[in-house]
């Protein structure tokens, strides 16, 4: 047999629910029966018009048995219909769905206690109308199969109504007719029960397993968002990793082709990071990355992305602005840089940060092309004059 991790048989479990704290389970029904309600209430509303137009039906059934007392029943159907609607508006409601069983218990009771009285007045005992009594039984099933105990009571004021009513009128009393009647309502209602427990049990099972499923579906796409987003993230420096910051720009490319638009590409290192390491060690030099990495994301802001090249070197991606607003963002960025403050041994340590800057625009340039030509920059700023910005033909700044 297939096991999980825990040892469990899969299939198997797969067809019980699972095992819940009295918390979760409390949690779980709540959540259920505003299902339930929700669908008792739109049975109801389904079934309403249906059970009208039958209930009013049996009114020609009236006038050939009954036509003395026809105009009466067909009143006492009249007023059931009306008492039934009115009941059943608050269920269009959001708030009118939370009483939706009891509503469910009304109209049934209702209906078969306005047969009931049919009766009362006709045969009594005799009286052929248990059947419409039998069909409000099992309308019972139809509109409401969640809650047990609504369902038994409601069977049993039923029961007890038609029992009162033909007892009560002797006039047309059937010994065998009456048991049979009360055996044949009883057998019904009990096959209502049965069926209810069954189907609520089953059903809320089927809920509880559902819900399960969601939270470990909800708990799975945490888990994969966060896999997803450590495998963008550098280790050390929290920033973008050069393998995704790679995806960014060729992205960044292609949506520019389509726009006609274009972007700045920056390549920067700390300098005289190789003495920094050999000076104070790579512990220090590790701080001092994520610190630059840190500072340079804190000033960054929107449409811009960041990102580890490798080692000390950074690229940055500053998009959606024309060359002044660039060259401005981008002094900030230094600055940035150079207000970072840095211990050893209570001694302070200076650093600085050289860039060199590129710009894609539609003539061809692709991702490779691009470093090359900021790298160049870069290079040439570290030949020159350290701690500077080298923008194309621009001087250095």
């Amino acid at each position: 047999m297939v096991k999980d991790v825990r040892g469990d048989p899969i299939f198997e479990r797969r067809r019980r629910p699972p095992r819940l704290s009295a918390a979760k389970r409390k949690d779980y029904l709540v959540k259920y029966k505003e299902t339930v309600d929700n669908i008792t209430a739109f049975r109801l509303l389904v079934m309403l018009p249906i059970g009208i137009v039958l209930h009013m039906n049996f009114f020609f059934i009236d006038q050939y048995f009954y036509p003395v007392e026809a105009p009466l029943f067909f009143k006492i159907r009249v007023v059931d219909c009306l008492l039934i609607t009115i009941a059943c508006i608050p269920l269009f409601f959001k708030w009118g769905k939370k009483i939706s069983v009891w509503v469910s218990d009304f109209c049934i009771t209702l209906l078969s206690w306005a047969v009931i009285l049919m009766i009362f007045l006709t045969d009594g005992a005799s009286n052929s109308y248990y059947a419409g009594v039998n069909l409000t039984i099992l309308a019972l099933l139809i509109t409401n199969g969640f809650y047990l105990w609504h369902s038994f009571f409601t069977c049993l004021a039923i029961l007890t109504a038609y029992i009162i009513a033909t007892t009560s009128n002797p006039v047309g009393w059937d010994l065998v007719k009456f048991c049979f009647a009360t055996y044949f309502m009883g057998s019904t209602a009990f096959f209502v029960l049965l069926i209810t427990k069954f189907y609520r049990d089953q059903h809320f099972n089927a809920f509880i397993r559902n819900e399960a499923l969601k939270e470990d579906e909800r708990k799975l796409e945490v888990l994969y968002g966060m896999a997803d987003e450590k495998a963008k993230i550098d280790d050390l420096t929290k920033i973008y990793n050069r393998s995704y910051f790679f995806e960014i720009l060729t992205q960044k490319i292609n949506v520019c082709k389509a726009r006609g638009t274009s972007f700045f590409l920056i390549i920067f290192d700390v300098d005289h990071f190789k003495g920094i390491n050999d000076t104070y060690g790579h512990i220090f030099g590790d701080h001092v990355i994520a610190t630059v990495a840190g500072g340079v994301r804190n000033v960054m802001r929107m449409n811009s992305y960041i990102g580890r090249f490798g080692g000390d070197e950074f690229m940055l991606i500053i998009d959606e602005a024309s060359t002044g607003e660039f060259l401005s963002r981008l002094k900030e960025v230094r600055q940035a840089v150079r207000n970072l403050k840095f211990e050893y041994e209570g001694k302070p340590v200076t650093i600085s940060a050289s860039f060199g800057a590129a710009r894609w625009d539609s003539n061809g340039m692709d991702v490779t092309k691009l470093i090359e030509v900021a790298d160049s920059a870069l290079l040439e700023v570290k030949r020159v004059q350290r701690g500077g910005i080298k923008y194309a033909d621009n001087a250095i700044l």
